[in-house]
Parts: C-alpha cells; sequence; structure tokens
C-alpha cells in the first residue's frame, strides 16, 4: 500500500528528508517487522483526483528519474495516439519545461489541425476488444458496436 504525503517545502532535498524523517516516526507505531519507507518524490506534481495524476519522479533529490503518469490518457490503452500524444506533449510543457503557455498553445494548435483535417486518420483509431456482453457503464466501443450489430449484424464485431 502507498500515500502520499504534501509537506509543503521547496526543496526536493527537504521534502525527501521529511519524508525519511516521516517514515522512521511511523514505522515506530507499526508492529515489526511493518516498515514504511520513503519511495519517491513527485515535483511538480498535478493531482487530479485518486488515481489520476502525473509528476516528475524523484528517487535522488539533484535530477527527476522520470515523468511519471498515472491513470491519465498517456497510459490508457483506451484513447487514440492522437489523444496520448498530446496529452503526453502537454505534461512534458507543464512539468519538464514549466510552460502552461506553450502546452495552451499546443493543445490549440493540435485541436486546429484536427478541426480542419491535418491529422493523419490512423491517429484517431482506437484499437478496443469487447470481451463480454453486458457492460454497465457506457463505453464507446461497445456502444459503436451495438449500432454495428443493428445496422448490419452479419458484419458487427
Amino acid at each position: 500500500e502507498s500515500f502520499m504525503v504534501k509537506f509543503g517545502v521547496k526543496s526536493i532535498e527537504k521534502a525527501m528528508e521529511l519524508g525519511r524523517e516521516a517514515a522512521e516516526y511511523v514505522t515506530t507505531k507499526f508492529i515489526k517487522p511493518i516498515k514504511l519507507d520513503l519511495e519517491k518524490v513527485y515535483f511538480p506534481y498535478l493531482l487530479i483526483n485518486k488515481k489520476r495524476y502525473a509528476g516528475l519522479y524523484f528517487t535522488q533529490p539533484d535530477k527527476y528519474d522520470k515523468m511519471d503518469c498515472k491513470g491519465l490518457e498517456t497510459v490508457r490503452r483506451d484513447n487514440s495516439p492522437l489523444v496520448s500524444n498530446m496529452i503526453n506533449t502537454c505534461l512534458q510543457k507543464l512539468l519538464i519545461d514549466r510552460d502552461p503557455d506553450g502546452a495552451v498553445a499546443y493543445a490549440k494548435e493540435v485541436i486546429g489541425d484536427l478541426l480542419c483535417n491535418r491529422i493523419d486518420i490512423s491517429q484517431l483509431v482506437i484499437t478496443k476488444e469487447l470481451t463480454k456482453n453486458d457492460y454497465t457503464a457506457k463505453q464507446a466501443h461497445v456502444e459503436l458496436s451495438i449500432k454495428m450489430k443493428k445496422r448490419d449484424p452479419g458484419n458487427a464485431p
């Protein structure tokens, strides 16, 4: 299990120091051999909701290891390459370059290209598998297969 703590400090080194101290303190409250460890520090960090976030992932204070994304369109397989690439580029502009205006400009440029048919159709393809018949939530690929079955049952997925 993991959890995140916001220490509200400006330096990654200080956040790591406080994280280690907190882990040591909390470990004293656990029954042995349970131990809490500081795994990483995110900075900057975008928290959309509980399981959806992105940030630069640091295990050492001097250089980030990678840009880490969880539950976002960059890592989800139910989005088109266009969406994944656009979100990934915007996140790089926000987190690495610290250029929110550049991220907005890039998103507007991609949307403009899409509206003017300058995007290759292969960038809009979503590959999904139909695995069962009774989906509880409406999903685009399921709705499409239902419509295709009504239109032409012989050629439906």
